[in-house]
């Protein structure tokens, strides 16, 4: 039986950003709440963010499929920002125009594209795609840290706009201005203010993506590679992207508040505001045309983040003149100029939790046999040797199976489930991981003193939660998950 119908809406913007890995763009979607709409939900958003992984790519994994649009729509139910992507790595078999599915026929295989078109080479060890999604780790916190539409921050021009305050075209390139022109909205002061909440990071994935999720380091890591990176690499283009989105986003959600506004008194006129990029409007289009669209997206937000560092360097070149001193850093080279960005002042915190759905404890020792030809079926130890290289990075045999990563790694990715807010949720019918491994894993956890990890093992679940009646309770079992986290229960 197949799951129910899809539970996200439209994406409210769709883009990509380079890999930490290599550089390698990743497909991405961001999911706004309602309490970011046109028309509020009496909820206001308190900035709380969650990001969902696929499973695994080769067997059809991306960021459509069914459990993840579940999971992720609820989530958005309650109220985060949901972050989706596609794994840039992937083994793709290529079959005779059958579709995938859980039993494969192998004719050929070759290393392609990951996931949906997502650029990349297997990545036997998954090191690549903890990068993946350490990447969009990094874009989620800069963005939400940056996106305040209703705040007194959202009446100042946005920067990563074409045009000056006197209507000068800045674009880096001299090219046209963009056709898009919006008023930004003038804030209420009755709009709650954010300031002195905490807000959630819920970091999590299905199947595959659950393994990535839990091999994570922690996000205290994670965001010290944004800290202050070198212009030109992956994590600073990411902290830039998240800036400049943000900064538009901010434009068009207050101006859409305050259209709907205006146009709910009587006899107001219709005010029109600026397209929203990946939004409803994308139904009604064909292919091609979302195609093109998105190449010019991707255009501008280029244009956009390099207008961003110009300003910068702007910003800085002013302060050298008016101090008589050269600021300690900045974006971008030059002789005035550091060649890193500036830290983040009270850049958003956020406090942890993780939702790992069908976990694949000791997975990497079954990858090779998943349905599979004999090729790849190689034993536990033969395996392990493989997937680190020849036996270069340590491996640790616990109760869930050898790992493929180094002792001081894992131990800081286990600890975070420990320290923080975590459900793992899967079925006592599980065809890829046995059931007692899992129940062994989640007990070693929850047994350590003062953890917060928590287990949830569903009674005739499989590993697809293809039946009606499991999917119901995966959902409510999310759903009470994530509320706990907004209520501060959780743990």
């Amino acid at each position: 039986m197949a799951l129910p119908s899809a539970a996200l809406p439209s994406p409210s913007l769709t883009f990509t950003i380079p890999s930490l890995h290599d550089g390698l763009p990743l497909d991405c979607r961001i999911y706004h709440p309602a309490s970011l709409g046109a028309v509020p939900d009496g909820t206001p958003w308190r900035k709380h963010a969650a990001i969902f992984a696929h499973p695994y790519a080769p067997l059809g994994g991306c960021y459509d499929d069914p459990v993840v649009d579940m999971v992720a729509g609820t989530l958005l139910q309650l109220g985060f920002l949901v972050g989706t992507f596609n794994f840039r790595c992937g083994l793709s078999f290529i079959l005779q125009g059958l579709p995938l599915q859980r039993e494969i026929v192998l004719t050929d295989t070759r290393i392609i594209r990951g996931a949906h078109g997502s650029a990349g080479r297997t990545s036997w060890t998954a090191k690549a795609e903890r990068a993946d999604y350490m990447s969009v780790v990094g874009f989620v916190c800069h963005y939400v840290h940056f996106l305040d539409p209703f705040n007194a921050s959202a009446s100042s021009r946005v920067e990563g706009t074409y045009e000056d305050e006197d209507g000068t075209d800045l674009r880096a390139d001299g090219g046209e201005a963009c056709p898009i022109r919006i008023r930004p909205a003038t804030p209420t002061s009755s709009e709650p203010t954010t300031r002195d909440i905490v807000p959630i990071l819920l970091l999590g994935g299905y199947s595959y993506g659950s393994m990535i999720a839990s091999q994570l380091p922690s996000l205290e890591t994670i965001l010290g590679l944004f800290h202050a990176p070198g212009c030109g690499t992956p994590a600073a283009e990411i902290r830039l992207r998240a800036q400049y989105l943000a900064g538009k986003q901010n434009v068009v959600l207050a101006s859409a508040r305050e259209a709907a506004a205006v146009a709910s008194r009587p006899k107001s006129p219709r005010i029109h505001v600026g397209l929203r990029v990946g939004g409803d409007e994308e139904r009604r289009v064909s292919h091609e045309s979302r195609r093109s669209r998105s190449t010019e997206f991707e255009e501008a937000i280029r244009h956009g983040v390099a207008e961003l560092v110009a300003r910068t360097k702007k910003g800085h070149r002013l302060s050298l003149n008016e101090r008589g001193q050269a600021p300690t850093a900045s974006v971008g080279g030059g002789n005035a100029v550091a060649d890193h960005l500036l830290p983040i002042a009270d850049r958003t915190s956020f406090v942890p939790a993780y939702l790992l759905v069908s976990p694949l404890q000791g997975f990497v020792t079954n990858l090779a046999t998943m349905s599979l030809p004999p090729l790849f079926s190689l034993s536990g130890r033969a395996w392990s040797r493989f997937a680190t290289g020849g036996g270069k990075e340590p491996v640790s045999s616990g109760p869930s199976g050898p790992d493929t990563l180094p002792r001081a790694v894992l131990g800081e990715a286990e600890d975070k489930l420990v320290k923080n807010a975590t459900l793992a949720i899967y079925g006592d019918r599980d065809g890829f991981v046995p059931v007692r491994k899992l129940r062994n894993w989640a007990s070693r956890l929850q047994a350590i003193q003062h953890s917060k990890f928590r287990a949830h093992e569903v009674s005739s679940a499989d590993h697809f939660w293809a039946q009606r009646n499991v999917v119901s309770t995966l959902r409510e079992a999310v759903r009470a998950f994530a509320i706990s986290l907004i209520q501060g229960t959780a743990g």
